[in-house]
């Protein structure tokens, strides 16, 4: 491909997500659909709270995205291709899904923020904790397993 034609290509892609995005916040103005990380996360936290029952925390919240019928606390993460999650503050649960290309998407995690923040470790770089993604599993499938 020409490097004109490539360059128009990727312009016309990037017109089409923010046409898409425009969309989106058309459909759930609650959330910002912004920047593809901010995407995935709006994503992740639309499904999450529609699939689970959860109501939206008010803006500003700290540590948490969703609150259950029973008032806990849900901190929700959307993970596509990397192979850990990265995490601040505290919340009672968290609830982690993984999304294909197609917009697919199945839980990872969902359980005690307490369990997952103890195995999990403090990257001074990033000034967040993280843990792997096998590791999730591991923990969700052991707690299904008791």
């Amino acid at each position: 491909m020409e490097k004109e034609n490539k360059v128009e290509a990727v312009k016309g892609i990037i017109a089409s997500l923010y046409a898409s995005q425009k969309s989106l916040r058309a459909l759930a103005p609650e959330f910002k659909w912004a920047g593809l990380g901010n995407l995935l996360g709006d994503f992740g936290e639309f499904v999450a709270i529609e699939h689970y029952g959860l109501n939206k925390a008010p803006p500003g919240s700290n540590g948490f995205d969703a609150l259950t019928s029973d008032g806990k606390t849900v901190q929700i993460k959307a993970n596509h291709a990397a192979k850990q999650i990265g995490f601040r503050g505290n919340a009672d649960l968290l609830l982690v899904i993984h999304v294909e290309n197609n917009g697919e998407w199945s839980e990872v995690y969902y359980g005690s923020f307490g369990k997952v923040l103890d195995l999990s470790t403090f990257s001074e770089r990033d000034n967040k904790r993280m843990i792997s993604i096998t590791k999730l599993v591991k923990i969700s499938l052991d707690s299904k397993d008791n």
